[in-house]
């Protein structure tokens, strides 16, 4: 592999962010996350990571793999994804997520008066949700009373984070989070960790265990395999985003010499002349008419 390699991994390849945030060795850094997204008043202190997993009932039912799956202190289940690219449906695939970690929770026999654990998704999105003409950084889902104004349950809440709207230099970034995302998007092209960040020992702590050369001999070929998976990726992302909007143009002009052919019918020329003078095909003007 012919890849170059950076002082720091990059933390939006599978390996990297699993690396990164998956590891009991280094799990100050998801504890400083989640504390960061769904902390709250009483801060996480302790994560236990389950299995990735979730198999179906039967051997026909699809097996579900989570980027990272954790259970919290007070029992509260957490799934966090990492999606670098973009997927009609993620908003319906995050809550199939959810509901299939709920639905686990069901206990066969008669004694089971359903009484749930919160499951939680945390959604890091590293492209732009089409479809939503408010775009935020953050955006924060629950099960919600449209009369009361109220949320109807806590069993079920989701963050979306849209890493590309974080459009603030190092300085900028004021908060935990903030800082988090800021390195999830630029720790690749990196040589130290900002010193604005350095203040928080988990940083600190980062700018050591998530360097290249701190890897050992199978965790580094591991890492280029996955930095190749993920250029790859983005390559063929970034092709089908230049043929996209090489189609939109083309869809443009088609139209923009359909509308000149239409106030020319209406003015009375010939379908002969303005075919001539707009490269439109007779069939195409008599569509028009």
């Amino acid at each position: 592999m012919c890849e170059s390699i950076s002082t720091y991994i990059n933390p939006l390849t599978d390996f990297g962010f699993k690396y990164i945030f998956g590891r009991y060795a280094d799990k100050e850094f998801i504890l400083s996350f989640l504390n960061a997204v769904i902390g709250g008043e009483t801060p996480i202190t302790n994560v236990i990571f389950i299995d990735k997993e979730k198999k179906g009932e039967s051997k026909d039912d699809r097996a579900l793999i989570y980027d990272l799956h954790c259970e919290l202190e007070d029992g509260r289940k957490i799934i966090v994804e990492m999606q670098n690219r973009y997927q009609t449906h993620f908003d319906d695939r995050a809550v199939f997520y959810l509901a299939a970690d709920i639905y686990a929770q069901g206990e066969k026999g008669e004694g089971w008066d359903y009484k749930l654990t919160p499951v939680y998704g945390v959604f890091l999105m590293n492209f732009e949700w089409k479809g939503y003409k408010e775009q935020h950084l953050r955006e924060d889902v629950c099960l919600y009373n449209m009369q009361t104004k109220r949320v109807f349950s806590d069993k079920m809440g989701m963050t979306f984070l849209k890493i590309p709207m974080l459009d603030k230099n190092a300085d900028e970034c004021k908060t935990t989070l903030e800082r988090w995302l800021y390195l999830l998007k630029n720790m690749e092209k990196m040589e130290t960790i900002p010193q604005t960040f350095m203040k928080e020992p988990v940083f600190r702590r980062l700018g050591k265990v998530a360097r290249y050369a701190a890897l050992n001999e199978k965790d580094k070929q591991a890492y280029k395999a996955s930095l190749k998976a993920y250029r790859d990726s983005y390559a063929i992302a970034e092709t089908e985003r230049k043929e996209g909007r090489a189609e939109g143009r083309a869809e443009g002009r088609a139209e923009e010499k359909k509308d000149i052919a239409r106030k020319m019918l209406s003015e009375g020329f010939t379908s002969e002349v303005i075919s001539s003078l707009t490269g439109l095909s007779l069939n195409e003007i008599s569509l028009l008419l």
